[in-house]
């Protein structure tokens, strides 16, 4: 492959590796520093590969933005390779038809498939009105040529799509089945149903992909995330309203569709009053939601699953009438059934039950094993790469990929450009972070800010404790992260952030702790209050006792993994280039334990002089 771009020597030795781990073993995880071409490395590899094999490439991202930085190296490589690439979304991001019907509300993507293919049914047999977007043009020579000459952004041929009126998910699913590299976000992949209909249109065997994993330690949690469902109360009440409103089924003599859902009902607010007594969440057995709503209603189990079984059928029977007046075939029936049916088969298969006081009241089948939905992938050849995988042995226990190489690039810029420090003043331990330590926390942070004079972003551990910092009231002007702040808000507070020196409050694991770039002196201070530790709920407890039965490392596995990973991709937001310079202040005594894995951080008994002093000494 002729080079538009320039290889340093350490990422021709990585493709090289890659494309020989690929070969013998299947894949390679790389952990490799922030701003050291990680992904056009991975990219190389995997074109290198596939060219010889003759695979097709999938790359993986979990943002937006990381899905843009894709097709950024791609718009350099692709042309001189000679190789297709399309980026891939859902219905749910790229169709603009259902959105004007149904105002936007979330649908499945098996309500949203039923939905576009009538709609295109109606168009084939003639009736042009029923989607304006799905036309001649969809599949015209020009509209493919844009797509691969351009390699447009799924965001950017959504606007084009509503400009021209030509459908973009449709536009860009054609254009898929020509190519020879699509990139598509993690949950789209992860899916099953979603995932195995997209190969058939591709004409891609498991077998012939190879699969690049951006920010691969997300992996674990977003296989969980997809792997785990919850019954609430919330949805108890949409499903009764629901099947009201399509004449209430009766399931069985004198048991109607909305009996059932009081009878669930029921059960979760008898088990919530008999379980939780104050607590925000406990682990329960499978059974007991089962036996809690049979005793409640005065019926037998059997009854029960019986009852689960027709509640299904009356679900589908609502997504087809909703079909047929042209409304989105989504039924919160459907939904509530097909979470019920699935309890039953989730206790022999790597989940616990958590009941909990979300949502009026709520019970989850958590997914402590997060093997079994990513075995599809293990199919594949795979390249892993992050900035944060170590350990890798735990990554790889942790995923299932056991088998795959791995390699560790060390930082690639020079170490005196940044400065970690720690600072033992403070404790953010649950039982002894009062308002002393708060008011303690809070002074810290504005001296920091204000010695440095530098942009500076503040990573807390939960919003709870950010919010209590900035209850206490700062003196100085701040941006802040809030849960409720909107993609577009969180934009245009992303560039205020950039223009002006503003420092910036968010949280570890929030929607800014990856993903977006900091180039030069757009961030030279972070600052992480506290230590991430996982919420000690019974989620985590369950998944401490798991791994400690498998492994007989709870805590590494449970703990100390996701923390670290947590820590150093703050940490790791500072350095993109040799002229980068930066420090990072953790405020927390407990960070000495961490030192291990974070061997450059030192003890400072006066931070903000510390890091002040630090560029005093850069500027000369």
């Amino acid at each position: 492959m002729k080079a538009a771009y320039e290889l340093r020597d350490y990422q021709k030795s990585l493709v090289e590796f890659i494309v020989d781990s690929l070969k013998t073993r299947g894949g390679a995880a790389i952990e490799a520093p922030t701003g050291s071409g990680k992904t056009l490395t991975g990219l190389v590899a995997a074109i290198t590969y596939a060219r010889d094999s003759g695979k097709k490439i999938l790359y993986l991202t979990r943002t937006n933005s990381q899905q843009e930085q894709v097709i950024k190296e791609l718009r350099i490589l692709a042309p001189e390779s000679g190789l297709k690439a399309v980026p891939i979304q859902g219905r749910h991001n790229l169709c603009p038809l259902y959105q004007e019907i149904e105002q936007g509300d979330s649908f499945s993507s098996d309500s949203l498939s039923r939905f576009c293919n009538g709609r295109k049914k109606k168009v084939r047999e003639g009736d042009q009105n029923a989607c304006r977007f799905f036309n001649s043009r969809v599949n015209s020579k020009e509209n493919m040529d844009k797509i691969f000459s351009e390699i447009p952004t799924a965001e950017e041929f959504l606007m084009y799509g509503l400009e021209s009126e030509i459908c973009p998910y449709e536009s860009l699913k054609l254009a898929a089945s020509k190519a020879d590299i699509a990139i598509a976000p993690y949950a789209f992949f992860l899916n099953p149903d979603v995932a195995e209909r997209f190969l058939s249109r591709w004409g891609v065997a498991r077998e012939d992909l190879v699969i690049v994993l951006d920010e691969a330690h997300n992996l674990p949690d977003l296989a969980r995330e997809v792997s785990s469902f919850t019954i609430s109360i919330n949805s108890i009440n949409l499903a009764e309203k629901e099947a009201l409103e399509f004449g209430d089924a009766e399931l069985q003599e004198r048991f109607r569709a909305t009996d059932f859902c009081e009878t669930l009902r029921n059960g979760i607010l008898d088990l919530s009053r008999d379980m939780l007594k104050g607590q925000d969440e406990v682990r329960i057995r499978f059974a007991d939601l089962v036996e809690y709503s049979s005793i409640g209603a005065g019926i037998k189990m059997d009854q029960f699953w019986s009852y689960a079984a027709l509640f299904h059928i009356f679900g589908d029977n609502i997504t087809t009438r909703k079909e047929d007046m042209g409304r989105i075939p989504r039924s919160h029936v459907l939904s509530l059934a097909s979470r019920v049916l699935s309890w039953k088969a989730s206790e022999e298969e790597g989940y616990v039950a958590i009941l909990n006081s979300e949502n009026n009241g709520t019970v989850e089948a958590f997914c402590l094993e997060p093997t079994g939905i990513l075995q599809s992938l293990r199919m594949s050849r795979t390249i892993h790469m992050s900035g944060t995988l170590e350990p890798f042995q735990i990554y790889k226990n942790i995923t299932g990929f056991t088998e795959i190489a791995t390699r560790k690039v060390s930082s690639i810029f020079p170490e005196e450009n940044k400065l970690v420090l720690y600072y033992d003043g403070i404790s953010t331990k649950y039982d002894s972070f009062d308002d002393r330590e708060a008011l303690n926390m809070r002074n810290q942070i504005q001296d920091i800010v204000r010695s440095t004079g530098k942009k500076a972003l503040i990573f807390f551990t939960s919003y709870n404790i950010m919010n209590r910092i900035i209850d206490i009231g700062f003196d100085i002007e701040y941006l802040a992260e809030t849960k409720a702040k909107s993609q577009g808000d969180l934009m245009s507070m992303l560039n205020r952030f950039r223009k002006e020196n503003l420092p910036m409050l968010a949280v570890m694991g929030g929607r800014l702790s990856e993903g977006i770039n900091f180039p030069g002196n757009e961030l030279q201070v972070v600052v992480l209050a506290g230590i991430p530790y996982p919420r000690p709920g019974a989620r985590q407890k369950a998944l401490y006792s798991y791994y400690q039965s498998v492994y007989g490392k709870g805590w590494e596995y449970a703990v100390t993994f996701p923390v670290v990973i947590k820590m150093r991709q703050a940490i790791g937001r500072l350095i993109r280039s040799e002229s980068d310079t930066g420090v990072a202040v953790i405020l927390d005594q407990r960070a000495t334990y961490f030192k291990k894995y974070i061997p450059e951080m030192r003890l400072s008994r006066n931070p903000a002089a510390d890091a002040s002093q630090f560029f005093i000494n850069k500027s000369h």
